[in-house]
């Protein structure tokens, strides 16, 4: 069994390895690293203004002639005024030609056949087998099959290893890539086998140089372990609602938990900020609100311990931050002796 699948033959890369696209945590260095070593990069498009997603999409085409994505969250968050701002950012995406838009947390119908007419692919993650059949049905490229093990959002409620094959088999020859819970070369050979054409890893590359993330939120990914996560339904919910969560238990999570796990409105400190930020596209400082969610920027000033620290179970296998083209190369290393020592 090759590490190369169709899905590789598909987009025009070497190794069907995907980073994901973390928001501002993940800028065009990023993107651009995993696909020059082979995989395909994707940078996150959903926060900044339209001129700089274009100076990014730039910088990404710039660093690298490889295929690359762009992550875009359909969900509006609870703010009607999002809406009209997503239209626009994928219209943006689509005319810029970007190769493929990976979309989550919505419906990416309305955008398929635009973008398939301007020569971008269409690719969606989902939480359960019954929205990669919908999905499929409307037309994209591939499906992402996330996991209950993912960090940041959890859509999923099932394992990776239960949703992986049930999800392959109800949409096949449907493309269907794995996410969550995978954070080295034997996990991404047990995807491939179960009959994934690829993986989509975020907190491996969450500790990579080229993050635009925290060192000392770095550093705790390296140092945790899968039982230092935990999944939280309604504790990151400023600014976004109903938004299910995996991340490191850390010290805003275990004073919650002292205080009883209380219910939104009741958590300790809420209506508190936990400290500043600066965007990397602007000098203005904005407020981070304590139990607002995001990944903690290297601009953050303030208690990082009560920030959010999205991280899948896959912490356990991670034990160093490097390059991320250094680390696309030790997967592939790794899963290329995994199949081998277990073939067909």
């Amino acid at each position: 069994m090759s590490l190369h699948t169709g899905l590789c033959d598909l987009i025009g890369i070497d190794y069907p390895i995907f980073s994901v696209g973390f928001g501002i945590g993940a800028p065009a260095e990023l993107a651009a690293a995993v696909s020059s070593a082979g995989g395909c990069g994707v940078m996150g498009s959903s926060g900044p203004t339209d001129e700089v997603v274009r100076e990014r999409i730039d910088l990404v085409r710039s660093l690298t002639d490889r295929p690359f994505g762009a992550n875009v969250l359909l969900n509006n968050q609870g703010d009607p005024e999002i809406g009209p701002r997503l239209e626009a950012r994928v219209k943006l995406l689509i005319e810029e030609r970007v190769p493929i838009i990976v979309f989550f947390w919505g419906d990416p119908s309305p955008y398929v056949a635009e973008a398939h007419a301007n020569g971008v692919q269409v690719f969606i993650q989902v939480g359960s087998v019954e929205e990669a059949e919908s999905v499929g049905a409307a037309g994209v490229d591939a499906v992402i099959a996330q996991g209950s093990e993912a960090g940041g959002h959890v859509s999923s409620v099932t394992p990776i290893w239960e949703i992986l094959p049930a999800t392959v088999a109800a949409i096949a020859p449907l493309p269907v890539l794995a996410s969550g819970g995978i954070g080295d070369g034997a996990g991404i050979a047990k995807a491939i086998r179960l009959g994934a054409q690829g993986v989509s890893m975020g907190t491996r590359f969450v500790a990579s140089e080229e993050a635009w993330i925290h060192q000392s939120y770095k550093e705790r990914v390296v140092a945790s372990g899968a039982d230092d996560t935990i999944r939280v339904d309604d504790l990151f919910d400023i600014g976004w609602p109903d938004a299910p969560h995996r991340v490191i238990r850390n010290r805003i999570v275990e004073e919650w938990e002292a205080a009883g796990r209380p219910a939104p409105g009741d958590r300790p400190g809420e209506g508190t900020d936990i400290g500043t930020f600066r965007a990397p596209w602007g000098e203005d400082e904005h407020a981070w609100p304590k139990y607002a969610p995001g990944m903690v920027p290297p601009t953050f000033a303030g208690d990082v311990e009560s920030a959010p620290m999205w991280a899948g179970t896959s912490v356990g296998e991670i034990s160093d931050i490097k390059p991320a083209g250094e680390i696309v190369r030790d997967l592939v290393r790794e899963a290329e002796a995994a199949l081998a020592a277990q073939p067909e």
